[in-house]
């Protein structure tokens, strides 16, 4: 009787899961060889091991505008589903950020109690056969972007055989807000913010509010919409040295991070990537930076993308400086101080910028 009455949890754990209108989880490995794509399918285990029978569909394009594949799958062969396509569209990162769209379709067979939950013989003779699934079907639909990443040896790292560069940041996610939509629309402005800044490689924290501290659904949820975008997502590969992090915790300093705890400030750091990796035009004092030198003069930094900084001091021209090679800092020194306040500009390209000193 006891076993029996552990039979009726579970199945009915398994059956609210199965009831669901739409599943996003479905594994999909690929291996790209000779211009083909092999896939291979996996069913989450508390579905598959119920499922008689599978269909899946693979579509072009994220609305799914042609059929490129049809599979039919018995439960015979759920550790063995594979596909093949040929001369497959590649998702190329920020350059064509190319996903497929995959349907499938699930069909719950007659399953006895006892066959899924460990009983002995004598009390699976002693508890009836019963039917858990109520001829209840499941569905999926989620997105599928074909690429190939490798590290090779003394040589960098390639996507689909191009040499990649990998701008990179640690993303955490935002604190949870009430509405799913308002979540998401905070993430597509982090996104919007990452993309100006020149980001092409985002990978989540690994605890707290990175990828542990979240629902799986959240974090599936969040590599589409990078996928989309054309970031790259994961633990690709080792990187040697420190990431920055997009998002501040509260206590932590805005040297840290590249939006402040508040969720809405960017801060200094931000606009130094931003000239480092981006290709829209940048030109960004740091006032931090700002501080008096010896004999009352000053020395400021200006973070830049483009060949030459001009600055003026008190509208005279004071100096320009032209840009040393893949570093975005101008470093201006002996800044002459009349009197306060002092009237600052720069110029770089069509950008110019202008700050007032009050006090130092």
């Amino acid at each position: 009787m006891k076993c029996y009455l552990q039979k009726l949890l579970v199945t009915e754990c398994e059956r609210q899961e199965r009831e669901m209108q739409m599943r996003d989880d479905l594994g999909i490995t690929t291996k790209l060889e000779n211009g083909k794509a092999y896939l291979e399918f996996a069913l989450p285990e508390k579905i598959g091991r119920l499922l008689s029978a599978l269909q899946i569909e693979i579509w072009e394009g994220a609305e799914g505008e042609r059929l490129v594949f049809h599979g039919e799958y018995s439960s015979e062969e759920a550790d063995s589903m594979t596909a093949l396509l040929l001369r497959p569209h590649l998702w190329d990162g920020m350059r064509d950020p190319y996903v497929y769209l995959v349907k499938a379709q699930g069909r719950f067979g007659t399953v006895e109690y006892g066959e899924k939950t460990g009983c002995t013989e004598n009390e699976e003779e002693s508890a009836p056969a019963e039917d858990i699934t109520e001829a209840v079907e499941v569905h999926w639909r989620q997105e599928l972007a074909i690429y190939d990443v490798r590290v090779v040896d003394k040589k960098g790292i390639f996507l689909n055989e191009k040499e990649f560069q990998p701008r990179e940041v640690v993303y955490r996610f935002p604190p949870q807000i009430n509405g799913a939509g308002i979540w998401e629309e905070q993430m597509q402005r982090d996104l919007d913010r990452m993309a100006r800044m020149g980001v092409n490689t985002i990978r989540l924290e690994e605890t707290g509010s990175g990828a542990e501290g979240q629902d799986r659904c959240e974090v599936r949820a969040f590599y589409n919409l990078c996928r989309r975008r054309g970031f790259l997502t994961g633990d690709l590969w080792i990187r040697p040295e420190i990431l920055p992090a997009y998002r501040g915790l509260p206590g932590e300093t805005t040297t840290e991070a590249l939006l402040a705890a508040d969720g809405r400030t960017l801060t200094e750091r931000y606009y130094y990537y931003q000239a480092k990796w981006s290709s829209e035009p940048v030109l960004y004092p740091a006032l931090s930076t700002l501080h008096r030198q010896e004999k009352g003069l000053l020395s400021l930094t200006i973070y830049s993308n483009q060949k030459k900084v001009v600055l003026y001091v008190d509208g005279v021209l004071f100096l320009f400086q032209s840009a040393a090679s893949g570093d975005p800092e101008f470093i201006f020194e002996d800044i002459p101080v009349a009197k306060l306040p002092l009237h600052l500009a720069a110029e770089a390209g069509n950008l110019s910028i202008s700050l007032t000193v009050s006090k130092i």
